[in-house]
């Protein structure tokens, strides 16, 4: 069932946000959802929206990264902005006179899909009662939601950066023959020691905060707030460079007083501004799903039939840039057809969501070789 309304009490950091936004729907089924650990959800409430050319132009699926959401770009100018305002837009890489964009909160998201902040069949939040996800499960309850908005009506193109393009693997291997193809930007095909060892520190941040409950804190009006502000910290650090860092903010001092470097200042305004718009257990079930991925597991002989472009980030600290080649190597050793593009760039990780130009270039090359193919 689609609804506009969304159905449940609105948290504080979805409120801090404007949530939810004026053009923001939701499909709520009630079919028991069943995990890949055997637990089961008994229903699902998927937050998404839509933009550009709906139920005309080519679909093109947006899977947001770890503390995304469906909030891709601005609807109208009186909007707020999103995480990819400079990129999808009419007449942007991503250009809505073209194409039907639909993007949706991922399964375990902290705005408006399931997650630990919703009520369990007790009527109370789930909390640390929520099950454990993986990026297969999150790719299950994305494909109701496109076969919902999407029907039979065409094949869409999945796009996605870090850990969007680690889910539109998961994806592509379970319902290769619905798409058209894949991009994937900085995004791994397994989480290395590298990768995890940044999430294990930011969950043990979270789960030793005084105010963390066990992960049932919702009711008691006091939250982990100090936990997710350093794993957060930890993670900016991983989504820079060397050379970022000191380009933005060398060896400079916050204040006359030189009792604090802007780089401090800075991962400290990260931490707190992460807080106010996210939630302490989505950090942890869904990043507990994204060290768990590993596409080797899988089938890979699955993806022969979906073209798979990869993009690696030439300053990526967190998923480096020969890592990302390598695992395109493996994808090409095993059959499937990946064409491997580089994203040069000085800004590290965050590079596709920051480095707008050289971002656009690829999208647009990815869309016109995309769309030559549909053609023939």
């Amino acid at each position: 069932m689609k609804m506009t309304k969304y159905p449940y009490p609105i948290w504080p950091w979805q409120l801090s946000q404007g949530f939810p936004w004026p053009r923001l729907q939701f499909l709520r089924t009630s079919d028991p959802f069943r995990l890949d650990s055997g637990e089961v959800l008994p229903e699902l409430l998927i937050a998404y929206e839509e933009w550009g050319q709906i139920g005309k132009g080519t679909p093109i699926i947006i899977f947001h990264a770890l503390t995304g959401d469906s909030h891709v770009t601005r609807h109208t100018y009186q909007d707020s902005a999103g995480w990819w305002d400079n990129l999808v837009g009419f007449g942007k890489p991503i250009d809505l006179h073209q194409y039907h964009v639909i993007s949706l909160n991922v399964l375990g998201g902290a705005m408006g899909t399931t997650g630990p902040h919703s009520p369990a069949e007790d009527g109370h939040p789930y909390g640390g009662r929520f099950p454990k996800l993986s990026l297969f499960d999150m790719a299950r309850a994305a494909k109701i939601l496109i076969d919902a908005v999407l029907g039979d009506r065409d094949k869409p193109l999945v796009i996605g950066g870090s850990m969007g393009g680690m889910m539109a693997y998961a994806y592509a291997m379970l319902y290769p023959e619905t798409l058209r193809g894949i991009l994937t930007i900085g995004s791994p095909i397994w989480h290395s020691p590298w990768a995890i060892a940044f999430h294990t520190v930011g969950r043990q941040a979270i789960m030793s905060d005084p105010y963390f409950n066990g992960g049932n804190y919702y009711l008691t009006g006091a939250y982990p707030s100090q936990g997710l502000a350093l794993a957060r910290m930890a993670d900016m650090i991983s989504y820079q460079s060397p050379k970022s860092m000191d380009t933005k903010f060398g060896r400079l001092y916050q204040t006359p007083e030189r009792d604090e470097f802007q780089i401090t200042s800075y991962l400290r305004y990260q931490g707190q501004k992460l807080v106010r718009r996210f939630d302490a257990n989505t950090y942890i079930r869904i990043t507990e799903a994204m060290d768990r991925f590993d596409l080797r597991e899988g089938d890979l002989s699955k993806l022969r039939n979906v073209p798979v472009w990869m993009v690696g980030i030439t300053s990526d600290q967190l998923y480096p840039y020969d890592e990302i080649r390598q695992h395109a190597n493996i994808l090409r050793d095993a059959g499937i057809n990946v064409r491997f593009e580089t994203l040069h760039s000085p800004w590290g990780h965050d590079s596709f969501l920051v480095d707008i130009v050289p971002m656009g270039k690829i999208l647009r090359r990815f869309l016109q070789v995309m769309s030559h193919a549909m053609v023939n």
